[in-house]
């Protein structure tokens, strides 16, 4: 079982973050993907990636909430040099996007951010791991917008709806839908839309500390928890953990290419 969206790195752990990896291992989680945030998220990844690195893996990439005028060009340079410079180190770029729930006035800048980004991810052969929040209309457009020269993508805690699937779809017919505790919560419509989705094309995902699935809600969020996550998608689907596990370790190793 692999989650592959997972910020572990963060002050949230404490000191000693490894216990948390640790704490997924025996849970049955085998690799953790560390997507992330700013530049300032480079060195602490790194570092976690390197007590672990068989358990882990780096992404980096400027996310939307983090844009704004006085430091995201800078943040965008230093991401780019990075990426750049050790692209067989980092399994994606991201995460990236659009994010129109905390601050509408950088929506110009958060598509400049995201262009870039889109491109770099293009350029180094990676993928793109996208968030978007309130923002399909205007992520759709942008993404239309260059049929020739999108990387492979995750729509990372995926929160759309049947059509924005197909109009998905309609871009990069094997797009990937990244499914986390979002899942397991009552009044989540998700559970209507992955036999949509299908389970060839889902990635599992914790977005720890955040989201914590049932019946771990009210508490920090880890990558030990995904299991939870996948055992709501094999009630959903009908389908023995052991099938959800296998296929959804293969579409993160294929997408990932780990």
């Amino acid at each position: 079982m692999i989650d592959t969206h997972t910020h572990l790195y963060l002050p949230d752990y404490g000191d000693n973050k490894c216990a948390a990896i640790d704490r997924a291992l025996a849970a049955g989680v085998e690799m953790m993907i560390l997507p992330g945030v700013d530049a300032n998220s480079i060195y602490p990844i790194r570092q976690l990636h390197r007590l672990r690195p068989d358990a882990t893996a780096m992404c980096a990439g400027l996310h939307p909430t983090e844009v704004n005028p006085q430091t995201h060009l800078q943040q965008l340079q230093t991401i780019t040099d990075e990426l750049r410079a050790n692209p067989r180190d980092y399994v994606a770029v991201g995460e990236i996007g659009l994010d129109l729930y905390w601050d509408q006035t950088t929506l110009p800048l958060q598509l400049q951010a995201a262009e870039a980004q889109l491109n770099l991810a293009c350029d180094l052969g990676l993928p793109a791991i996208i968030h978007c929040r309130q923002a399909m209309p205007q992520m759709l457009d942008l993404l239309a917008a260059r049929p020739s020269r999108l990387p492979r993508l995750v729509f990372h805690c995926y929160s759309g709806t049947r059509s924005d699937i197909d109009a998905l779809r309609r871009l990069q017919p094997d797009i990937m839908f990244g499914i986390g505790g979002v899942l397991t919560f009552k009044k989540s419509p998700l559970p209507q839309l992955i036999p949509h989705i299908g389970l060839n094309n889902i990635l599992l995902e914790t977005d720890a500390p955040w989201l914590a699935p049932v019946p771990m809600r009210g508490k920090q969020n880890e990558s030990a928890y995904l299991p939870h996550i996948a055992a709501t998608l094999a009630d959903i689907l009908g389908q023995p953990l052991s099938a959800i596990d296998n296929a959804t370790t293969t579409n993160a190793r294929t997408f990932f290419n780990l």
